[in-house]
């Protein structure tokens, strides 16, 4: 795949870039002025015979009440208006930059004192104040731009401060620290520039603002009289509105669109620089690859046949297929799944990082990215058709019959909300008749079933260790009794002994509760403590699924086979751990053959030619391959995945 490629980016937004053409095309106007024949015209006497001459040929913009060129007047007024806009916000900018993040990385006494001086400065109305510099230190333009600097500045530094208080803690500037970088090293090496995005599009605002501001002094006669400004053109033009308009409108114009372009561009920046903005691609648009459109997803209403009360399992997916619009490609995620998960099941899913696994419990959950869409298939639970049932439908299964525990605890829980009100939040909202005696009497129920004192709700997420915040996770999703829990990767970044605890909560949930679970993990042995089957994912498809014990004594694809390869045991006979060469193969464009061939040494030219089908090796034993039931591939298994 291609890198991020920042034209492509521009050229998604027409507002943004015809911003960036207007802003480019007038510097590079207001530079090459002296080259084009359009002399300062402050520097040359007025033609006394072409006194207000109308708009026309020989004056795009007319003539002034000394006969200068107003054309000429726009154009270096523009020089002044760049030079204002770039330095100011450039001397503003350097000292949010300084003070901003000296005091968001030093805390105490000198993020206390900085913090309320940013306070001041912000509550004082920038426009007076610089009125105030100028009456008193004079007119002078670079004593304008510095005025315009020192008032604009703590708005860069409270940004700069918000963006070190939040990266200050991240593990890489820990490891710098701990490798003997000193404090202002790391703070200007390693969190500064991972801090700037945002002040790089603030800064084009700022831009604005400073050409905003010098027009408004000019305009009030405060303005540097020996420069051409635009704000000095309008205070001139004003008296001479009736005899010669365009005195005014053009330099207001100028302003205008100049002003209007830079505060653009900087929405621009900030979709372009800002990745959990930035949209790859319009899903709605974009043409679908070949072969899909004939796919469609199943209707609303009841399932048709069989019913959940009937006997049928509990969730019934069928050829799910969810993609992502990048670019000019669709990386196919999910791509034609197909599992059932019985009432009180559980059932793993497994693979590498990047087959799909959490897309494919986001596609369960219809919680989806901007660029994703679902493009075919059939989701049933407990008998109903779910997988296009509109949001007020969904609502009613979502989180009340079916929820999830998301990755990383500690950002899916709001860290300025006590853990009590973020879960008495989400039962209010499914249901909001609660009293408050009942949401109470619920939070505690919870908090006592995955072992966390009561106390502890009145704690903020920070507070809690990871392990507690994964229990909190897990009891916002218990919180109305669901019948279904899809678990991505529950003890991520866990250590071993918290991780263990975690999953015998899990399993005993389930015991307790007739609970059936849907476990994401890329741990071949998390997932064998807690399911009776798995469903091994590769490059977005389910490769082979079986019974837990099946997966492990005769697996039947050789991507299950390294992936069980590469689980120690402490029993057993000893067998050399092994790694899969290459790497994840990426599901994008026309694709033919098996995905899994470029990394299989089984594979042949059927491999690389045909997609294989699923076959039945067993009784609730399916492998996607070509020889799953071949001799070579069984042998195999029995010779190396000994138990």
């Amino acid at each position: 795949m291609k890198g991020a490629n920042y034209w492509t980016d521009f050229a998604r937004y027409p507002t943004v870039l015809a911003s960036l053409i207007i802003v480019v095309g007038a510097a590079v106007l207001a530079l090459l002025a002296p080259y084009l024949g359009l002399p300062n015209p402050e520097e040359m006497a007025g033609d006394l015979s072409e006194l207000y001459v109308r708009p026309g040929a020989e004056h795009w913009m007319g003539t002034d009440n000394f006969g200068r060129d107003m054309l000429s007047r726009v154009i270096w007024g523009t020089r002044l208006a760049f030079q204002v806009a770039i330095v100011a916000s450039l001397v503003s900018t350097l000292l949010g930059v300084m003070l901003g993040s000296i005091a968001g990385y030093f805390g105490g006494w000198v993020d206390h004192i900085l913090a309320r001086t940013f306070d001041v400065f912000l509550l004082i109305p920038a426009f007076f104040l610089v009125i105030l510099i100028v009456a008193l230190f004079g007119s002078n333009i670079y004593l304008i731009i510095l005025a315009i600097a020192i008032t604009s500045w703590s708005g860069q530094a409270r940004i700069m401060r918000s963006q070190v208080l939040t990266l200050k803690s991240r593990t890489y500037v820990q490891a710098s620290l701990g490798m003997g970088s000193s404090h202002l090293r790391v703070l200007f090496r390693h969190i500064v520039p991972n801090g700037l995005a945002p002040l790089i599009t603030n800064g084009t605002i700022l831009m604005g603002l400073a050409i905003l501001t010098e027009a408004g002094l000019s305009f009030l006669g405060l303005g540097d009289q020996s420069t051409i400004s635009w704000g000095r053109m309008i205070f001139e033009g004003q008296s001479q509105l009736r005899v010669a308009a365009w005195l005014v409108i053009f330099p207001g114009l100028a302003m205008l669109l100049l002003v209007a372009a830079l505060n653009l561009l900087g929405d621009g920046l900030n979709q372009v620089l800002d990745p959990n903005l930035r949209v790859r691609g319009n899903p709605e648009k974009a043409p679908l690859p070949e072969g899909l459109s004939g796919r469609g997803v199943a209707e609303d209403g009841p399932a048709t046949g069989r019913t959940g009360s009937e006997g049928e399992g509990l969730l019934e997916v069928r050829d799910l297929t969810m993609f992502y619009h990048l670019g000019d490609n669709w990386v196919r995620a999910v791509d034609g799944v197909s599992f059932s998960l019985e009432r009180d099941g559980g059932l793993g899913i497994v693979g590498e990082s990047g087959c799909g696994k959490s897309s494919l419990g986001l596609a369960l959950m219809q919680v989806l990215p901007r660029n994703a869409k679902i493009l075919g298939g059939s989701v049933r639970f407990d008998g109903r058709e779910i997988l296009n049932a509109g949001d007020d439908s969904f609502r009613s299964v979502r989180w009340k019959r079916m929820s999830t525990v998301f990755q990383s605890a500690m950002n899916a829980l709001n860290p300025v909300l006590k853990v009590r009100q973020q879960l008495a939040e989400a039962y209010r909202l499914h249901r909001p008749d609660a009293g408050r005696a009942e949401v109470q009497e619920r939070i505690e129920e919870i908090f006592d079933t995955i072992g966390i004192p009561r106390w502890r709700m009145e704690s903020y997420p920070h507070e809690l260790s990871g392990g507690m915040r994964q229990r909190v996770m897990i009891a916002l999703s218990l919180l109305l009794n669901p019948e279904l829990i899809i678990a991505d990767e529950p003890s991520t970044a866990l250590d071993v002994l918290v991780q263990d605890q975690i999953l015998a909560e899990i399993d005993k949930l389930r015991s307790r509760t007739n609970l059936s679970l849907i476990l994401i993990s890329h741990d071949m042995g998390t997932v064998a403590e807690t399911c009776e089957r798995i469903a091994v994912m590769y490059a977005g498809q389910l490769v082979e699924e079986a019974p837990t014990d099946a997966i492990f004594s005769d697996p039947r694809h050789p991507y299950t086979q390294a992936l069980v390869n590469a689980v120690p045991r402490l029993t057993g006979r000893k067998h050399e751990l092994t790694s899969l060469p290459g790497e994840p193969f990426v599901p994008i464009g026309d694709l033919r053959g098996c995905r899994f061939a470029p990394r299989c040494s089984f594979a042949t030219d059927l491999c690389r030619q045909q997609e294989p089908s699923r076959q039945r090796v067993d009784a609730g034993h399916i492998s996607a391959c070509h020889f799953a039931l071949d001799e070579r591939i069984e042998n195999r298994a029995g010779e190396r995945l000994l138990l």
